[in-house]
């Protein structure tokens, strides 16, 4: 089914026919010009795949300072919020726009005929992940948190998020065989005595596991408290990045905390560092 527009030129229509062909060729629910009260402007294209709403702005030129208002409107969501500025191509654009766009969080559709490139790829933006500088934490931190900074620079904050946890967890790991193995660490069972643990058990820990063995350390240092309060309050986060980010309360609940349960698992790994 074709799409009807309204308000955009003649001489844009056919960049908004396909950029609303390319939302649809990714399951997008496509709706030109759809109006809401609370939105800036109306967008040219509205798309909608659950939970991700999609806006397509189709311009004569990027506008910068309507591209900043759209940017603001997302971030004010509290769900997946996308937004592309889709221009024809041979439009005169700077480096400077495109450096804007993208730390805006917005995306770039640049369309020739029925072909569209997706030269810059949106944020989710109503997701607050800032994150310490990476460049200030010694080489080791750098390599193990990496990945997961590649994936929140790429807008992939789940990914990046669930990246962390499993950093995390591997790194808890290490610290625990090491301690077990020391002679340091003396984990107690759900009986009081002594609990045997091998590198092979330890390796199979879930982070729930892990919480508990750490909350269940005779002697704690200063840095198993540290580790095991992390998973402790990591845990059930962790439960609805792997196993309920399709339901709709696990996902609202991973969006409000997944910026700040990131700097505790950040904190806990630099008190890892520190105690090796």
């Amino acid at each position: 089914m074709a799409l009807e527009f309204k308000t955009v030129p003649e001489e844009l229509l056919g960049v908004a026919a396909a950029a609303g062909e390319w939302l649809r060729d990714r399951g997008y629910k496509v709706t030109p010009e759809r109006y809401e009260l609370g939105y800036p402007f109306t967008p040219t294209l509205h798309g909608r795949r659950a939970p991700v709403t999609a806006i397509v702005e189709v311009d004569s030129q990027v506008s910068e300072g309507n591209m900043r208002e759209w940017a603001a409107f997302g971030s004010s969501r509290t769900t997946d919020t996308r937004i592309w500025c889709a221009v024809a191509e041979g439009v005169r654009r700077t480096g400077k726009q495109d450096l804007l766009l993208k730390g805006l969080g917005l995306g770039l559709l640049v369309i020739d005929g029925a072909r569209v490139e997706e030269m810059i790829a949106p944020l989710d933006l109503a997701v607050n992940m800032e994150l310490p500088d990476l460049k200030r934490y010694p080489v080791r931190l750098q390599r193990a948190l990496g990945p997961v900074y590649e994936h929140r620079d790429r807008g992939e904050w789940r990914e990046a998020f669930e990246e962390a946890c499993l950093t995390l967890e591997e790194e808890a790991r290490r610290h625990l065989w090491k301690g077990v193995k020391s002679g340091r660490i003396v984990v107690l069972s759900e009986g009081g005595k002594p609990e045997t643990l091998t590198k092979k058990t330890i390796d199979r820990l879930t982070m729930g596991g892990l919480a508990m063995r750490f909350g269940q350390i005779v002697k704690q240092s200063h840095a198993d408290r540290v580790i095991g309060d992390a998973l402790k309050e990591l845990n059930p986060h962790r439960i609805d990045a792997a196993h309920k980010k399709k339901t709709a309360s696990g996902e609202a609940r991973l969006r409000k905390n997944v910026g700040a349960k990131t700097w505790v698992i950040i904190a806990a790994l630099k008190e890892i560092q520190t105690a090796t």
